[in-house]
């Protein structure tokens, strides 16, 4: 990974998030305080699923399942929904087949950045809800020589939101993403004994699973 892509995506990374809030704020002022009015999601869960298959080599490689966590922000729109953004980040590994079973390759962040919005089903406690979101997927595998890639991706879920007291609740909920691989891409370049090669797919798609808690603060 060349740590300076990885400075300049944590940064354009906190400028998108700050300039989202920042954008809802000021296109509805009065949303923002009537009704949920901003909600902010800190949350940890647990992705699962993933894989590619090399075109070349026929391999096929799983993204680890294990421990995700991310941060959700939600503007009312009306009583029933809301305008969000969601940013997720899974540290997780990329294993493949070897001789004596699966082996790790590299290390792989993968993190999502969607914008969408949550329609509430009209309960009075415990609120059933919707969520879905359009927007990018970032891999950053670890490793001498692998590149970066950002493709296009959506996700959507359902779940719920338990009041805890006038300012805080508890968000649970279930979230499919669906990122999309363009024809023939390559995806990351893997060192095998000192050889470079490319892990290329067709058309593909990679599928994941977020099962999250988090605590949602209302201002």
């Amino acid at each position: 990974m060349k740590t300076s892509n990885a400075i300049d995506w944590l940064l354009l990374r906190r400028i998108l998030m700050t300039g989202a809030f920042l954008l809802f704020a000021f296109l509805f002022p009065g949303e923002a305080e009537a009704g949920w009015g901003v909600e902010i999601t800190p949350y940890a869960g647990y992705q699962i699923g993933g894989n590619f298959e090399d075109n070349t080599t026929g391999m096929n490689l799983d993204v680890n399942e294990g421990g995700a966590f991310g941060l959700i922000l939600d503007l009312s729109d009306t009583h029933q929904t809301q305008y969000e953004l969601f940013y997720g980040l899974q540290r997780t590994q990329v294993t493949g087949g070897g001789t004596f079973g699966e082996k790790s390759l590299f290390d792989l962040d993968i993190h999502y950045l969607h914008i969408g919005g949550t329609y509430m089903f009209p309960e009075d406690k415990v609120r059933p809800f919707i969520a879905g979101g359009l927007g990018a997927t970032h891999f950053v595998p670890h490793g001498d020589g692998m590149d970066q890639k950002t493709y296009f991706s959506l996700s959507l879920g359902g779940g719920a939101k338990i009041p805890i007291s006038g300012h805080v609740g508890l968000r649970l909920e279930v979230r499919g993403f669906l990122t999309i691989l363009p024809d023939s891409s390559d995806i990351f370049c893997v060192s095998s004994n000192g050889a470079a090669c490319n892990v290329k797919v067709h058309g593909d798609v990679l599928g994941q699973l977020l099962l999250l808690a988090g605590v949602t603060f209302s201002l």
